[in-house]
């Protein structure tokens, strides 16, 4: 036996998880594998391959494959193609699945049937797991899995992924399964002869997968089988909550609840998060001073005290207002609310030239851009793409929160609006909103300039309304303050030396009397960006702090801090707002240059990232270099508007 032969005897079994969008497919993978899972990309796209390894109870190890979500066989996306190519063996390093499990939301069954008969059409082995269980019985709709199994011909386990319920029976089936493997068909009489099929296998044999596509009586024959498998009776529950769909989905009152739900959340950023910041603060300035008065003096004392500690901590400082931004976009994910805020906005959506699929990248995009550009994967038009891949960073980013917190805290007066609404959180909404206008006006304009050519469809989907689970959304939470810190911990920490070094060095000579920063590296390169930003209302040391973030724009702060507090005692968070209250009242660094500077961040693409997946994304640099152009322009166009006109009026 050669040794690809022997190869091909030990290779582990491979399990595909395949269903519609929504269905809780990632959540019964991530339940299944636990954290024995890795990440890449499937070859020659940017799709990513979520790969993981399951243990079964014969403590035999399977590979396990999420493939990306798709309505159907026929999809017309990056991401539907890969899934079409993955279950006919078209992708070799995937291998084709020994078995599939069909992931199906128990609440909506004719559509998620649809892609099932397609698999097997397709003579693919296949596994039914019905989820969302427990919500299909809230909503007083009973199941009848073991009709259904003998109506389809295949092996059902009804569970509840996110609640872990039903795993074990799933493994078991399986193992089963892939002990005594078997292709199942169903007699269906939508079905055309093969004598009517075009393309055909190498043998001459008819390709299943051309088969599965000719299903045009398919909806037909699900319905049948829904209404002989199912019951449904109204309960109260389900009748609240068809209630309050109708009122979150009003003409008449939905955008203003949309509206206050948005700036509850930008109020709560503020309030909520300002002690443990507070104490956040305290301790990297206390750590930062035990360091300087413990270690002898020196360069490496200089590096830690006054580089390093500061420099992560005036990052770290914000987790808890970006725990708590995530914390409620999980809870209105969870519930299925952003659905519904994609319904009250897909009119507007569709006048500025975009489909419904692009609010989700752009939702993302508010956590931040990358994963945002790589959601735009599940657009199946190219010119809906390019135009939500070009807009995704004028969403306003969790780095750009360090920096309108400390130019809030430190120049909007903590006052309220009619009694209730914080004034700082006011401004951060209209932070956000002025990047979501942008980027409206930008998406018209390109699809009326330049993506004019292509017409796109799109049927929204609308999740049923449920409570969310605690267990998902604090999961969410962590896993996003964790990339954050491995952020704060890589590109930011190499970013607080390297600011360190420019502003720290050359030394000045002894007898120099005048800004020893301003003498230095640092110094140096803000004097000469100066007389560009001057008319924006900058001086050198907030060029110089311009130049540092453009790796990521949350180092801002730490170079702003670096060029003010140089030798200083108050490297921390609260010390740099502190001293920039100073600033405002001696008039060196006022409220309008403070409003020019975060309108300025509002559009600037000061991110590397970003630049770096906008290429690889759109495999143009020519897109790229489009982006940062118009970003950068825009940015210092709508600076200067506002320092000129606040200046004239002010």
């Amino acid at each position: 036996m050669g040794s690809r032969e022997a190869l091909e005897v030990v290779r582990p079994k491979v399990v595909a998880l395949v269903g519609n969008p929504n269905c809780g497919k990632t959540t019964l993978f991530n339940a299944l594998t636990g954290s024995s899972y890795k990440i890449a990309n499937y070859p020659g796209v940017t799709v990513e391959k979520k790969e993981g390894v399951l243990t079964l109870d014969d403590s035999s190890e399977i590979t396990l494959y999420d493939l990306p979500g798709t309505y159907s066989l026929q999809g017309s996306s990056v991401d539907e193609q890969i899934v079409t190519d993955i279950l006919a063996g078209k992708i070799r390093s995937s291998g084709k699945p020994d078995l599939v499990v069909a992931v199906v939301d128990g609440t909506n069954l004719e559509r998620n049937l649809f892609l099932v008969s397609e698999l097997i059409d397709a003579e693919i082995p296949i596994l039914l797991a019905v989820n969302m269980m427990d919500s299909a019985e809230r909503a007083g709709l009973k199941i009848y899995n073991e009709l259904l199994a003998k109506t389809l011909d295949i092996a059902i386990v009804p569970i509840v992924a996110k609640a872990n319920k039903g795993l074990s029976e799933l493994k078991m089936q399986i193992q089963e399964s892939l002990a005594l493997p078997r292709v199942s068909r169903c007699k269906n009489e939508w079905l055309p002869s093969t004598s009517d099929l075009t393309e055909k296998n190498d043998d001459g044999t008819p390709d299943p997968l051309t088969i599965a596509a000719m299903g045009s009586l398919r909806y037909d024959w699900i319905k049948g089988i829904v209404s002989r498998c199912t019951t449904s009776s109204q309960m109260p529950e389900r009748a609240s909550y068809e209630a309050l769909d109708r009122l979150l989905t009003s003409k008449l009152f939905g955008l203003p609840i949309m509206i206050g739900l948005f700036a509850f959340i930008f109020q709560a950023i503020f309030m909520w998060a300002q002690l443990p910041m507070e104490m956040i603060s305290f301790s990297v300035d206390t750590l930062s001073s035990f360091v300087r008065s413990t270690l002898p003096a020196g360069v490496l004392t200089s590096l830690l005290s006054e580089g390093i500690i500061p420099g992560v901590g005036n990052v770290i400082v914000f987790v808890p207002q970006i725990a708590i931004l995530f914390l409620f976009l999980g809870i209105l994910e969870d519930c299925g609310y952003l659905s519904r805020a994609a319904f009250l906005l897909d009119n507007f959506m569709r006048r500025v030239g975009l489909q419904g699929r692009s609010f989700i990248p752009l939702l993302s995009s508010f956590a931040c851009a990358v994963p945002g550009i790589l959601s735009t994967r599940s657009i199946p038009s190219r010119s809906d793409r390019l135009a939500t891949i070009m807009i995704a960073p004028l969403m306003s980013c969790s780095a750009r929160l360090p920096v309108y917190a400390v130019l809030i805290a430190a120049f909007i007066p903590n006052t309220f609006v009619g009694g209730f609404l914080s004034l700082k959180g006011l401004v951060l909404l209209s932070m956000y909103l002025l990047g979501i206008v942008a980027a409206c006006a930008i998406a018209w304009i390109l699809k009326k300039a330049f993506l004019w050519r292509e017409q796109s469809f799109y049927v929204m989907e609308m999740p049923p309304l449920r409570l969310p689970v605690a267990r998902v959304v604090l999961r969410g939470v962590y896993d996003s303050i964790l990339s954050f810190l491995k952020n704060a911990t890589t590109i930011i920490l190499a970013c607080s030396i390297v600011i360190w070094f420019l502003a720290s060095y050359p030394k000045p000579d002894a007898d120099f009397k005048g800004n020893a920063v301003q003498a230095s590296f640092a110094g140096q390169l803000g004097m000469l960006l100066e007389p560009v930003i001057k008319p924006l209302g900058f001086n050198w040391e907030i060029g110089f702090a311009i130049i540092a973030s453009f790796p990521a724009r949350e180092v801002f702060v730490t170079g702003l801090s670096t060029v003010y507090n140089v030798g200083d005692d108050s490297e921390d968070q609260q010390g740099i707002i502190s001293y920039l209250k100073e600033k405002n009242s001696d008039g060196t660094f006022t409220t309008l240059t403070a409003l020019s500077l975060m309108v300025f961040y509002v559009f600037s693409c000061q991110c590397m990232s970003t630049l770096a997946v906008c290429k690889r994304e759109t495999g143009s640099w020519a897109w790229t270099v489009g982006m940062f152009t118009y970003m950068t322009l825009l940015a210092y166009l709508a600076s200067l508007t506002v320092y000129q006109v606040g200046s004239r009026f002010l």
